[in-house]
């Protein structure tokens, strides 16, 4: 049983060191930055076109740039 409580006291230390626990962002901010993302790369329906993960890609620079982050699509090649 020792070894079962040490093993949740490790998880739990990491939960609780991680970034992500403690720098989530606010429900302005994630809203926000949702929206641009399908502004900047609109839904399609699956299995239509090839996926990847730009949409994702974007959400996740905005929030970490605190949604200052303009909602402008990247220049492609």
């Amino acid at each position: 049983m020792s070894s079962i409580t040490v093993r949740f006291g490790a998880v739990l230390a990491l939960l609780l060191s991680s970034s992500a626990a403690i720098a989530a962002p606010d429900a302005e901010t994630a809203k926000r930055c949702l929206r641009a993302a399908y502004m900047v790369y609109p839904y399609k329906r699956p299995g239509a076109a090839p996926m990847n993960g730009d949409r994702l890609h974007f959400f996740q620079q905005c929030v970490a740039q605190e949604g200052s982050k303009s909602a402008e699509a990247p220049k492609r090649d």
